[in-house]
């Protein structure tokens, strides 16, 4: 048996990472994906449609010869495979629709109350600087080089106004270990709620769409806030898990 091609030259893209989807999603991808959730070793999970999710399901949730026949597998380049699973956040529709504009409504309102109380408990929009360490998974304000307040922090994700996308903390694995302990909870919830918006690892969003990923991925993780900082080519935002005046 050959062995799978670890690169595939793709018409629109060039040379590519062969990535492998059910023919039901490369043909119309706007509708729920089912994967693994990315990993280093695996950035791009082969994935499957619901109908071919529910084949999985009756056989005990392994493929076997009867059962992957309904996937009609098609290789996708990487870049496509992204592109495509992008389009499935447009699925919703209906009541997911409405459960998800409540869940981004609740997130907006209580996470504006938590800003508005670690303004007034920390002050944390007057401070001169703010440095973060990765390794140590602190967000440290300080006045005149003198630490004033540290956070623990988590990471979120970014906004790249380049690109006009959003990607989850969870799928960028440039992130270091200490601030992305706890992000993966928030893939979960997704999955268990079927909000796309949650586990779609890149799609087409905005600053207004970080702030209210943001809201919700607070609620999820009981954070006490929100803080966002500039990089080179958009936003990255961070869940501040506690926070601490500098003794």
């Amino acid at each position: 048996m050959s062995e799978e091609p670890t690169s595939i030259q793709c018409g629109e893209h060039g040379e590519a990472a062969p990535t492998y989807v059910c023919g039901h999603l490369c043909r119309h991808p706007v509708q729920r994906w089912f994967c693994d959730a990315p990993s280093p070793d695996t950035p791009y999970p082969d994935a499957w449609c619901a109908s071919c999710n529910a084949e999985l399901m009756g056989h005990g949730g392994e493929w076997n010869e009867h059962n992957a026949q309904c996937l009609d597998l098609q290789i996708l380049c990487h870049h496509c495979y992204q592109d495509a699973m992008a389009r499935s956040v447009e699925a919703l529709d209906g009541d997911a629709e409405a459960a998800w504009i409540d869940a981004v409504t609740q997130g907006h309102h209580t996470l504006r109350d938590k800003q508005r109380a670690l303004e007034q408990d920390h002050g944390i929009s007057r401070f001169e600087r703010w440095d973060y360490d990765q390794s140590a998974g602190t967000l440290t304000f300080s006045d005149g080089g003198v630490p004033r307040v540290v956070a623990d922090i988590e990471f979120i994700g970014s906004v790249s106004e380049a690109s006009g996308t959003w990607l989850w903390a969870w799928a960028n694995f440039h992130n270091e270990a200490p601030v992305v302990s706890r992000i993966a909870a928030v893939r979960e919830f997704g999955e268990a709620q079927g909000f796309p918006h949650l586990t779609v690892p890149l799609w087409k969003g905005d600053a207004t769409d970080g702030w209210e990923l943001a809201g919700v991925a607070a609620q999820v993780l009981g954070a006490q806030g929100v803080y966002r900082v500039p990089t080179a080519r958009g936003f990255l935002y961070m869940a501040l898990m506690s926070v601490q005046k500098v003794a």
